[in-house]
Protein backbone atom coordinates (compact mmCIF):
# COMPACT_ATOMS: atom_id res chain seq x y z
CA UNK A 1 0.00 0.00 0.00
CA UNK A 2 1.67 3.38 -0.89
CA UNK A 3 2.41 5.73 2.42
CA UNK A 4 -0.21 9.28 3.08
CA UNK A 5 1.14 12.08 2.59
CA UNK A 6 0.56 14.80 5.29
CA UNK A 7 -2.74 16.20 3.59
CA UNK A 8 -4.30 12.75 3.37
CA UNK A 9 -2.87 11.65 -0.21
CA UNK A 10 -1.17 8.63 -1.30
CA UNK A 11 2.47 9.26 -2.54
CA UNK A 12 4.01 6.69 -4.73
CA UNK A 13 7.40 5.51 -4.86
CA UNK A 14 8.78 8.26 -7.28
CA UNK A 15 7.30 10.72 -5.33
CA UNK A 16 4.28 11.85 -7.34
CA UNK A 17 1.48 13.08 -5.24
CA UNK A 18 -2.12 11.78 -6.27
CA UNK A 19 -5.01 14.56 -5.17
CA UNK A 20 -8.31 14.29 -4.72
CA UNK A 21 -8.85 16.20 -8.45
CA UNK A 22 -6.99 13.57 -10.34
CA UNK A 23 -7.78 10.78 -7.79
CA UNK A 24 -10.95 9.12 -9.42
CA UNK A 25 -9.24 9.43 -12.91
CA UNK A 26 -5.71 7.89 -11.77
CA UNK A 27 -8.31 5.01 -10.48
CA UNK A 28 -10.04 4.22 -13.46
CA UNK A 29 -6.74 3.82 -15.51
CA UNK A 30 -5.38 1.51 -12.98
CA UNK A 31 -8.62 -0.70 -13.10
CA UNK A 32 -8.53 -0.61 -16.39
CA UNK A 33 -5.07 -2.51 -16.88
CA UNK A 34 -5.91 -4.52 -14.21
CA UNK A 35 -8.95 -5.79 -14.93
CA UNK A 36 -7.87 -6.10 -18.94
CA UNK A 37 -5.20 -7.69 -18.12
CA UNK A 38 -5.92 -10.38 -15.46
CA UNK A 39 -10.39 -10.15 -15.79
CA UNK A 40 -12.69 -9.54 -13.21
CA UNK A 41 -12.36 -12.13 -10.50
CA UNK A 42 -8.42 -12.54 -10.51
CA UNK A 43 -8.02 -8.46 -10.07
CA UNK A 44 -7.72 -7.22 -6.61
CA UNK A 45 -8.24 -3.97 -5.24
CA UNK A 46 -5.45 -3.65 -3.87
CA UNK A 47 -3.23 -3.71 -6.65
CA UNK A 48 -4.99 -0.93 -8.60
CA UNK A 49 -4.84 1.61 -5.80
CA UNK A 50 -1.06 0.40 -5.72
CA UNK A 51 -0.99 0.83 -9.16
CA UNK A 52 -2.76 4.32 -9.30
CA UNK A 53 -1.07 5.76 -5.87
CA UNK A 54 -3.59 5.83 -3.53
CA UNK A 55 -4.51 3.34 -0.58
CA UNK A 56 -7.48 0.95 -0.93
CA UNK A 57 -9.88 3.20 1.21
CA UNK A 58 -8.70 5.75 -1.58
CA UNK A 59 -10.19 3.28 -4.46
CA UNK A 60 -13.29 2.30 -2.07
CA UNK A 61 -14.33 6.14 -0.98
CA UNK A 62 -15.00 6.43 -5.05
CA UNK A 63 -16.21 2.95 -5.58
CA UNK A 64 -17.61 0.91 -2.53
CA UNK A 65 -17.10 -2.59 -4.48
CA UNK A 66 -14.76 -3.63 -7.28
CA UNK A 67 -18.10 -4.51 -9.17
CA UNK A 68 -18.95 -1.07 -8.50
CA UNK A 69 -15.30 -0.42 -10.28
CA UNK A 70 -16.00 -2.57 -13.44
CA UNK A 71 -19.26 -1.33 -13.80
CA UNK A 72 -17.26 2.18 -14.19
CA UNK A 73 -14.64 0.86 -16.22
CA UNK A 74 -17.18 -0.88 -19.25
CA UNK A 75 -18.95 2.56 -19.16
CA UNK A 76 -16.24 4.48 -19.57
CA UNK A 77 -15.35 2.31 -22.25
CA UNK A 78 -18.94 2.36 -24.08
CA UNK A 79 -18.42 6.63 -24.01
CA UNK A 80 -15.89 6.47 -26.52
CA UNK A 81 -18.99 4.94 -28.97
CA UNK A 82 -21.27 7.30 -27.39
CA UNK A 83 -21.37 10.04 -30.24
CA UNK A 84 -22.56 7.09 -32.72
CA UNK A 85 -25.12 6.20 -30.88
CA UNK A 86 -26.45 9.67 -29.44
CA UNK A 87 -26.02 11.26 -33.46
CA UNK A 88 -28.37 9.89 -35.83
CA UNK A 89 -26.62 9.66 -39.00
CA UNK A 90 -28.13 11.38 -42.11
CA UNK A 91 -26.40 8.31 -44.29
CA UNK A 92 -25.37 5.37 -44.26
CA UNK A 93 -21.85 6.94 -45.40
CA UNK A 94 -21.93 9.44 -42.22
CA UNK A 95 -22.61 6.06 -39.62
CA UNK A 96 -19.49 4.44 -41.35
CA UNK A 97 -17.58 7.60 -41.04
CA UNK A 98 -19.02 7.79 -37.14
CA UNK A 99 -17.79 4.32 -36.39
CA UNK A 100 -14.48 5.44 -37.82
CA UNK A 101 -13.86 8.28 -36.01
CA UNK A 102 -14.97 6.07 -33.00
CA UNK A 103 -12.52 3.68 -33.37
CA UNK A 104 -9.71 6.52 -33.74
CA UNK A 105 -11.02 8.08 -30.30
CA UNK A 106 -11.13 4.16 -28.61
CA UNK A 107 -7.27 3.52 -30.24
CA UNK A 108 -5.48 6.84 -28.30
CA UNK A 109 -6.42 4.39 -25.00
CA UNK A 110 -4.44 1.10 -25.79
CA UNK A 111 -5.71 -0.26 -22.40
CA UNK A 112 -9.20 0.13 -22.43
CA UNK A 113 -9.33 -1.60 -26.41
CA UNK A 114 -7.84 -4.70 -24.38
CA UNK A 115 -10.54 -4.26 -21.65
CA UNK A 116 -13.01 -4.33 -24.28
CA UNK A 117 -11.46 -7.75 -25.62
CA UNK A 118 -11.39 -8.76 -21.92
CA UNK A 119 -15.14 -8.38 -21.96
CA UNK A 120 -15.77 -10.32 -24.83
CA UNK A 121 -14.57 -13.83 -23.29
CA UNK A 122 -16.10 -12.88 -20.03
CA UNK A 123 -19.53 -11.99 -20.85
CA UNK A 124 -20.25 -15.67 -21.25
CA UNK A 125 -19.37 -16.54 -17.51
CA UNK A 126 -22.42 -17.49 -15.19
CA UNK A 127 -22.62 -14.28 -12.36
CA UNK A 128 -20.15 -12.24 -13.99
CA UNK A 129 -20.74 -8.37 -13.40
CA UNK A 130 -21.07 -7.68 -17.16
CA UNK A 131 -23.91 -9.81 -17.26
CA UNK A 132 -26.12 -9.62 -20.83
CA UNK A 133 -24.68 -6.14 -21.07
CA UNK A 134 -22.99 -6.80 -24.34
CA UNK A 135 -26.31 -8.46 -25.70
CA UNK A 136 -28.25 -5.23 -24.98
CA UNK A 137 -25.88 -3.28 -26.89
CA UNK A 138 -25.55 -5.68 -29.39
CA UNK A 139 -29.88 -5.31 -29.67
CA UNK A 140 -29.57 -1.26 -29.13
CA UNK A 141 -26.96 -0.95 -32.05
CA UNK A 142 -29.07 -3.02 -34.39
CA UNK A 143 -32.61 -1.26 -33.65
CA UNK A 144 -30.41 2.13 -34.25
CA UNK A 145 -28.47 1.39 -37.27
CA UNK A 146 -30.53 -1.25 -39.39
CA UNK A 147 -33.49 1.50 -39.76
CA UNK A 148 -30.42 3.48 -40.66
CA UNK A 149 -28.98 1.20 -43.63
CA UNK A 150 -32.72 0.38 -44.40
CA UNK A 151 -33.61 4.22 -45.47
CA UNK A 152 -30.02 4.22 -47.29
CA UNK A 153 -31.80 1.24 -49.31
CA UNK A 154 -34.90 3.34 -49.89
CA UNK A 155 -33.02 6.42 -50.87
CA UNK A 156 -30.79 4.97 -53.44
CA UNK A 157 -27.72 5.25 -51.56
CA UNK A 158 -27.31 1.57 -51.92
CA UNK A 159 -28.19 -1.23 -53.73
CA UNK A 160 -32.22 -2.38 -53.82
CA UNK A 161 -31.04 -6.21 -52.82
CA UNK A 162 -28.85 -4.85 -49.31
CA UNK A 163 -29.76 -6.66 -46.51
CA UNK A 164 -29.62 -4.00 -43.76
CA UNK A 165 -29.32 -6.40 -41.17
CA UNK A 166 -26.35 -8.21 -42.42
CA UNK A 167 -24.50 -5.30 -43.24
CA UNK A 168 -24.79 -3.46 -39.82
CA UNK A 169 -23.65 -7.05 -38.16
CA UNK A 170 -20.77 -7.05 -40.54
CA UNK A 171 -19.69 -3.39 -39.61
CA UNK A 172 -19.82 -4.39 -36.39
CA UNK A 173 -17.92 -7.44 -36.62
CA UNK A 174 -15.41 -5.64 -38.80
CA UNK A 175 -14.86 -3.70 -35.65
CA UNK A 176 -14.55 -6.43 -32.98
CA UNK A 177 -12.31 -8.43 -35.85
CA UNK A 178 -10.32 -6.16 -36.01
CA UNK A 179 -9.88 -4.76 -33.00
CA UNK A 180 -8.26 -8.49 -31.27
CA UNK A 181 -6.42 -8.66 -34.60
CA UNK A 182 -4.29 -5.63 -33.43
CA UNK A 183 -4.34 -6.33 -29.56
CA UNK A 184 -2.46 -9.45 -30.60
CA UNK A 185 -0.25 -7.90 -32.59
CA UNK A 186 -0.31 -4.26 -32.11
CA UNK A 187 3.40 -4.54 -34.07
CA UNK A 188 2.08 -5.30 -36.88
CA UNK A 189 -1.93 -4.11 -37.24
CA UNK A 190 -2.89 -0.59 -37.81
CA UNK A 191 -6.19 -0.93 -36.08
CA UNK A 192 -7.56 2.81 -37.41
CA UNK A 193 -6.22 2.12 -40.93
CA UNK A 194 -7.38 -1.84 -41.73
CA UNK A 195 -10.64 -0.89 -40.17
CA UNK A 196 -11.09 2.40 -42.15
CA UNK A 197 -10.29 0.60 -45.45
CA UNK A 198 -12.61 -2.40 -44.62
CA UNK A 199 -15.56 -0.47 -44.20
CA UNK A 200 -14.74 1.59 -47.30
CA UNK A 201 -14.52 -1.76 -48.78
CA UNK A 202 -18.13 -2.31 -47.20
CA UNK A 203 -19.49 0.61 -48.52
CA UNK A 204 -18.52 0.16 -52.13
CA UNK A 205 -19.58 -3.61 -52.20
CA UNK A 206 -23.00 -2.52 -51.49
CA UNK A 207 -23.70 1.12 -52.37
CA UNK A 208 -25.94 1.94 -55.68
CA UNK A 209 -24.22 0.78 -59.25
CA UNK A 210 -23.78 4.47 -59.76
CA UNK A 211 -21.64 5.13 -57.24
CA UNK A 212 -19.31 1.66 -57.08
CA UNK A 213 -15.73 2.49 -57.88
Amino acid sequence: MAPLGEDGTAVIDDGRIVRGGTRRAAILAAATREFGRKGYESARIADIAREAGVTDAGVLHHFPRKRDLFVAVVELREDVYREVHDHEPASVRELFDGMVAAVRRASRDPDLVRFRRMLTGAAGIEGHPIGDRLRRNLERALDMFVPVVRRGVESGELAADTDPEQVVLELLALNEGIRDQWVTLPERVDYVRAFTRAVDSLHRRIAASADRQ
